[in-house]
């Protein structure tokens, strides 16, 4: 490649508009809104991915002789972590497998320390990933103006979508929003999850990946992807490549565009660790007291280290939101005395 398209950037950058806090209180507002209303019918949970498919240990094994953008963080030194998983359907309410939904895919690493993203130390990084390659939407306020509709249903998204562009144009906007939704998933244990957005790498931004190397396919998945993957993981080691790619430069790989998909023509993806889910009984005595453990945690991309930072404008909006949601999620799983 020519004229540095190729070469990861230390030259990235983030635009951070003067009432962009107020703007993310207001999406806070309104995530949390629609949280209390199902909170309400259904008991204390996540604002988003309420739904748990799986919950599981990990372990993450750094790579040796990584390139010098991506030895950092995390990734500074070859090395084997323990970590949690939490697999879950992104929906604001509990339903059935084979309904539409984003996938999740929250892996947070155990055993390090050092300076975090919300300043002070921390002993943890967490990586929240979807099976999308993007967010969809370049900001989140164009997010939360669609939230309160998907949450009534696509009939209230249609309705939206035709009174902004017309009868003719409403139907195709709405259209190409769900079309991502309608994309067959393969499975939790066979699927690709992605950050979506960029993080710091040390001095450098880049977005994360995380590839299945299982390649058989089991049609159950499509039906009941909870049981499905719970099944495997009993006698089976779940294995998956993590990589990232980098920024190399605003046009192409721009930092503040949630919608934006990065090409590998220009910033090929750098496996840089191997994660792993051991063979484990989830349905064991055990395994159900991690679970519970685990969905009583507190899962968040700034819930890491400093050389692992998130950024862009939908991230920012994350920190505000994901903190108002884990206070009013544990607020409500309080019994009083």
């Amino acid at each position: 490649m020519t004229d540095g398209v190729g070469t990861p950037s230390t030259a990235w950058s983030e635009e951070i508009a003067a009432d962009e806090q107020a703007r993310h209180e207001e999406f806070s507002k309104t995530l949390l809104s629609i949280s209390s209303r199902v909170d309400a019918k259904r008991g204390p949970g996540r604002a988003l991915h309420r739904k748990a498919v799986l919950g599981a240990r990990a372990t993450i094994q750094v790579h040796s002789d990584l390139p010098e953008p991506a030895a950092h963080g995390l990734f500074a030194e070859t090395g084997t972590y323990d970590a949690l998983v939490r697999l879950s359907n992104g929906s604001f309410t509990s339903q059935n497998d084979a309904v539409p939904d984003v996938r999740g895919f929250a892996l947070s690493v155990r055993g390090i320390e050092g300076p975090g993203a919300l300043g002070g130390r921390t002993n943890r990084q967490d990586f929240l990933l979807i099976n999308r390659e993007s967010f969809g939407f370049r900001t989140s306020e164009e997010f939360a103006e669609i939230v309160p509709l998907a949450a009534q249903g696509q009939t209230a998204l249609i309705k939206h979508f035709v009174a902004k562009y017309g009868a003719l144009k409403g139907p195709l906007e709405a259209a190409k929003l769900s079309k991502d939704f309608l994309k067959p998933f393969s499975g939790f244990a066979t699927a690709t999850f992605y950050s979506a957005a960029p993080i710091k790498v040390g001095p450098y931004a880049a977005k994360v990946r995380l590839k299945s190397r299982q390649d058989t396919r089991h049609l159950a998945a499509q039906l009941d992807f909870s049981n499905e993957v719970r099944s495997r993981v009993k006698d089976n080691d779940l294995v998956y490549d993590l990589a990232l790619q980098f920024y190399v430069d605003d046009e192409h790989t721009p930092i503040e565009d949630g919608s934006a998909v990065w090409s590998t023509d220009v910033s090929p993806f750098v496996t840089v660790a191997r994660v792993t889910l051991p063979a484990q009984d989830v349905e064991s005595r055990a395994g159900l007291t991690l679970a519970e453990e685990i969905e009583a945690d507190a899962f968040d991309p700034w819930a890491a280290l400093e050389d692992h930072r998130p950024l862009g404008e939908i991230m920012r909006a994350r920190k505000v939101a994901y903190y108002a949601s884990v206070t009013q999620r544990r607020a409500g799983s309080e019994t009083p005395e």
